[in-house]
């Protein structure tokens, strides 16, 4: 039996948890006219398709892509887009970025939707306008229209002829990412708050909607159990990252919490988190003192995919965690694991 989240009963008195799948977020459902992805995504300059996808699809695989751009549908208007964004399910708006040079996403919103099994967010980007009054804690509704398509973008240039819809959904990693941000000696300050790009980690909107379509997935929980783990690590501490307050249905039955000394972690090959589990100390492998973290085990086929996630990196008979591996345990076990 599902259930609703708390957080969604008090936020969302009047809306019905509900398992119903994602709404399309523009116009025309490309699943209902049977096209195929080519037909309704925005490539980039290099006009191959797959540049629109998800993954490491980007400067010859070098560089990751954490969403999918959709293209117009809509007659336009002067040159311009005119296609409408909506939510895909009901939620909360969380964040609202209405200057198009703060970020590289341009104008976008940022939605939470307490009402599924998993409080996942949705984010759409390059946005033209963003609906006057449309302000953080505000409740909206499937498919109710939030903006409009655009090309806005901070540091660069969207041509008119690539606007398109920049569509994520996934997870935030933790609600201290000002504190990790500032650590970090950035030249810019940080102003999205929890919801800046680096704190949000997803997974592939397209094979998220096609999972629903296929009956593959009945929730956003179901969704994630049945992506595959590519990394496990052990974890040497028992700092609960506050990751699972938000997401307490990744917790997998473990030891009781008076013999827990560290966490078992599974992540998919790009680095999403699927699941913690509390372990004891004898069971923990390949550390030695609190704050180490080991890889215990990998999927090398299904990291190659993701290579420019740099999760892991293999050196020799060695495998430690890569760049990218680091920076996400970093923001996961706020503060720094070695302040234990």
């Amino acid at each position: 039996m599902r259930r609703c989240p708390a957080i969604f009963l008090v936020l969302l008195a009047g809306l019905a948890c509900s398992a119903a799948g994602p709404l399309w977020p523009l116009p025309e459902d490309p699943f209902e006219k049977g096209q195929e992805y080519p037909e309704f995504v925005q490539p980039t300059a290099s006009g191959q398709s797959e540049s629109a996808l998800f993954g490491c699809i980007r400067n010859g695989g070098n560089r990751f892509h954490e969403a999918i751009d959709l293209a117009p549908v809509l007659p336009r208007s002067k040159g311009e887009v005119t296609d409408p964004v909506a939510a895909i399910y009901d939620g909360v708006v969380r964040h609202v970025s209405r200057v198009s040079g703060n970020s590289s996403y341009g104008r976008y919103v940022v939605l939470e939707h307490p009402g599924q099994d998993l409080a996942v967010y949705s984010l759409y980007a390059h946005l033209s306008r963003i609906e006057k009054g449309l302000e953080p804690g505000q409740i909206v509704r499937a498919g109710q229209q939030i903006g409009v398509m655009g090309r806005s973008a901070g540091g660069y240039t969207i041509p008119r002829q690539r606007s398109h819809l920049h569509l994520e959904i996934g997870l935030r990693l933790t609600d201290a990412f000002e504190e990790w941000y500032r650590r970090q000696g950035y030249d810019t300050p940080n102003q999205h708050g929890p919801f800046n790009g680096i704190n949000l980690v997803g997974w592939d909107p397209l094979d998220y909607f096609q999972a629903f379509r296929e009956g593959r997935a009945e929730s956003p929980l179901g969704y994630i159990g049945s992506l595959p783990p590519a990394v496990m690590l052990h974890v040497f501490t028992t700092r609960r990252p506050d990751f699972l307050e938000r997401y307490p249905e990744l917790v997998l039955p473990g030891c009781e919490p008076s013999e827990q000394a560290g966490w078992e972690v599974l992540l998919s090959a790009w680095g999403l988190p699927l699941s913690f589990k509390p372990i004891r100390q004898e069971d923990l492998n390949g550390v030695r003192n609190p704050g180490d973290i080991s890889v215990v085990g990998i999927n090398r086929e299904a990291l190659e995919a993701y290579a420019c996630r740099d999760i892991i990196d293999e050196r020799g008979d060695r495998v430690l965690l890569g760049r990218g591996g680091q920076t996400l345990m970093e923001i996961l076990f706020m503060p720094d694991l070695r302040d234990d």
